[in-house]
């Protein structure tokens, strides 16, 4: 399975029906749940199924991106050479 954002862009308040058809996906888990976006490890094609029908709600894989290591280093020190 994959991560997923899944994000509401309509109008008001999101429909706690297909929140419900979401949570209900066999396998899904809800990682995170931020309001008008959902953090899901879900398969894809259910999801994509769910909301093959809902036209307001935005589906995106979840991007990790790596961390700069920004810790101080000594200057001048040698490798050990």
């Amino acid at each position: 399975m994959a991560r997923f954002i899944v994000r509401y862009r309509g109008n008001g308040a999101r429909p706690e029906d297909t929140v419900n058809k979401l949570r209900s996906i066999k396998g899904a888990a809800v990682v995170d749940d931020a309001g008008r976006m959902m953090l899901m490890d879900v398969p894809e094609q259910a999801l994509r199924s769910v909301l093959a029908s809902e036209p307001d709600w935005l589906i995106a894989p979840e991007v990790a991106y790596p961390m700069p290591d920004t810790r101080k280093r000594a200057e001048g020190l040698s490798s050990g050479t």
